[in-house]
């Protein structure tokens, strides 16, 4: 008898949530749950692509096909890079 995989479970999407109710927040945690796993550009990268990123957000806006919560999505994904991911500077004073 095989053993059959477990299906992936269910993803969500922005799809499942209530624009009502949708926050910031909430956006920002569907986002690090997508990118579980993947590596990160540095803080200097992601502020080396943020034009590109910007433009690209624009265009699609622009397209006419963006949603509102499809907007908020993509700025959830900007300010997560760079927010959450951002280096505090080392103190330059070491205590012992």
């Amino acid at each position: 008898m095989t053993d059959k995989p477990y299906p992936h479970p269910h993803r969500l999407t922005i799809n499942n949530l209530d624009p009502e109710s949708a926050t910031t927040d909430a956006l920002i945690a569907m986002v690090r749950s997508h990118c579980e796993g993947e590596k990160y550009p540095t803080p200097e990268q992601l502020i080396g692509n943020l034009p590109v990123v910007l433009r690209a957000l624009c265009d699609h806006v622009l397209t006419g096909q963006a949603t509102a919560m499809d907007v908020a999505y993509r700025l959830a994904s900007v300010i997560d890079a760079l927010e959450g991911h951002a280096r505090p500077p080392e103190s330059a004073r070491r205590t012992h």
